[in-house]
């Protein structure tokens, strides 16, 4: 399944800067946000929201065509276009 995933923030390093903090990524069926975050090599410690929501249960299991945006801790994220 394809995870649609935004970092924002210094959290935009963790990509290639052509990609402007934005990537789509293959996952298996029933992943975990915590395992997207592995994969990304995200610190422990991250806000994130799922489709517009804030989250906070990294066990949360994702389903195909989310979007996952991600902020660094007690940071605002504000609106980027």
């Amino acid at each position: 399944m394809r995870i649609k995933v935004i970092l924002h923030s210094v959290l935009r390093e963790k990509l290639p800067p052509e990609t402007k903090g934005r990537v789509e990524i293959e996952m298996a069926e029933g992943a975990t946000a915590a395992e997207l975050f592995e994969l990304l090599g995200l610190p422990v410690y991250v806000a994130w929201a799922l489709n517009g929501s804030i989250q906070r249960d990294r066990k949360m299991i994702l389903q195909p065509g989310d979007e996952v945006r991600v902020f660094r801790q007690g940071a605002g994220g504000g609106h980027e276009g």
